[in-house]
C-alpha cells in the first residue's frame, strides 16, 4: 500500500461536542466511524503548546510513519522528540456503540471538565474541551480563507 498517495486519503471534516459518560467515555461520531472502515483505530497526542489532543486514523498515521522512515538522518534530538511525543500518545479504539475511552493523562492536558469538542482538521481530529475549544478560534487568517474562499 502507498502511504504517501492523496488519492484514497481521508478527509475529516465537521464538529461535535459530546459530553463525557460516567466512565468518562465520547461518542466518536459515526461519520467518520465509517471512514475509519474496520480498523476500530486512533492514535492521540497532546498537543505540545495547545490544550488539544490530535486523533489520526490508522490510515493517516501509516502514511506519517512512511514520511518518518523517508527522512534521511535523523539526530539524537529528533528521536527524542518523536519518543517524547509518542510516550505521552495512547492508541484508542471504540466499542460496538462508537464508545471511545480516552486516558485521564490526556484529559488532564486539555483541561476536560465533562464536554469535549471534536473537530475535522482534513487529516486529523482535533479534541478540546468546550471551555477551551470557543478561545482557539482565529478571528481570520488569509491562508485558510485563501485555501478555501479563494477563487479558481
Amino acid at each position: 500500500m502507498e502511504y504517501n498517495n492523496t488519492d484514497s486519503q481521508v478527509l475529516l471534516v465537521g464538529s461535535f461536542t459530546h459530553q463525557l459518560d460516567s466512565k468518562r467515555r465520547l461518542i466518536f461520531p459515526s461519520v467518520w466511524r465509517n471512514l475509519a472502515g474496520s480498523d476500530q483505530q486512533l492514535f492521540a497526542f497532546p498537543h505540545p503548546e495547545r490544550p488539544c489532543l490530535y486523533l489520526y486514523l490508522k490510515d493517516e498515521m501509516l502514511r506519517r510513519m512512511a514520511q518518518l522512515r523517508d527522512v534521511n538522518s535523523m539526530d539524537a534530538d529528533d528521536q527524542q522528540a518523536i519518543r517524547s511525543i509518542t510516550a505521552g500518545g495512547e492508541l484508542l479504539h471504540w466499542d460496538a456503540q462508537g464508545r471511545v475511552r480516552i486516558g485521564d493523562h490526556l484529559l488532564r492536558a486539555i483541561d476536560v471538565q465533562s464536554q469535549v469538542v471534536l473537530v475535522g482538521a482534513l487529516s486529523r481530529i482535533e479534541v478540546w474541551s468546550s471551555e477551551r475549544y470557543d478561545l482557539a478560534l482565529p478571528a481570520s487568517s488569509s491562508v485558510a480563507d485563501e485555501l478555501f474562499f479563494g477563487g479558481y
